[in-house]
């Protein structure tokens, strides 16, 4: 495919010779990680997030008494997990030179037991029980490769894949 092609907004050339890039270990272990974010506690149930040079601001529902400036860890958990998977989708769609219209991941989930998380039950599990995401899409290619590129998007992203799957968390604590 011809270099300097966009579609989606990426060139298409250059996307190619990122992702060849990733071939090499130099590359490899730079985009591996590690990953980092601090996250800084404001007032009440507000923190910010510090990754690279963005912030990002959460909160609580304003029914925790707190002050609902801001969507929740858990809604960006979802988000997470959505933008990963659109980032995939397009990726995917774009090595194969379909171009997208529209796109956008609906993502929905409960907890099942946050009666853990607020103290008052001492068992269960205080986190999603299951995470559903579907996508609505309008691209120029059939349904049975769309589909196939949106099973790509979910199989690699490495969000959903680290929920999916369960990750080792390791959580240290230091009084200062």
């Amino acid at each position: 495919m011809a270099d300097n092609v966009i579609i989606n907004g990426l060139d298409q050339g250059k996307l190619n010779e990122v992702l060849e890039s990733f071939k090499t270990q130099e590359v490899f272990e730079a985009v591996t990680g590690p990953w980092k974010s601090r996250v800084v506690w404001q007032s009440g149930f507000r923190v910010k997030a510090y990754m690279r040079q963005h912030v990002v601001e959460m909160d609580e529902p304003e029914g925790l008494t707190a002050t609902d400036t801001a969507t929740s860890a858990h809604e960006q958990l979802l988000s997470a997990m959505g933008s990963c998977m659109a980032v995939g989708f397009v990726l995917n769609a774009t090595k194969r030179g379909i171009a997208i219209h529209d796109f956008e991941i609906a993502m929905e989930g409960s907890f099942d037991n946050i009666r853990k998380w607020a103290g008052v039950e001492d068992s269960g599990n205080p986190g999603y029980g299951g995470i559903t995401a579907k996508a609505f899409v309008s691209a120029d290619a059939d349904a049975s490769v769309l589909q196939e590129i949106w099973d790509l998007a979910v199989e690699g992203s490495p969000v959903t894949q680290t929920v999916k799957r369960g990750t080792t968390v390791t959580a240290d604590f230091e009084a200062v």
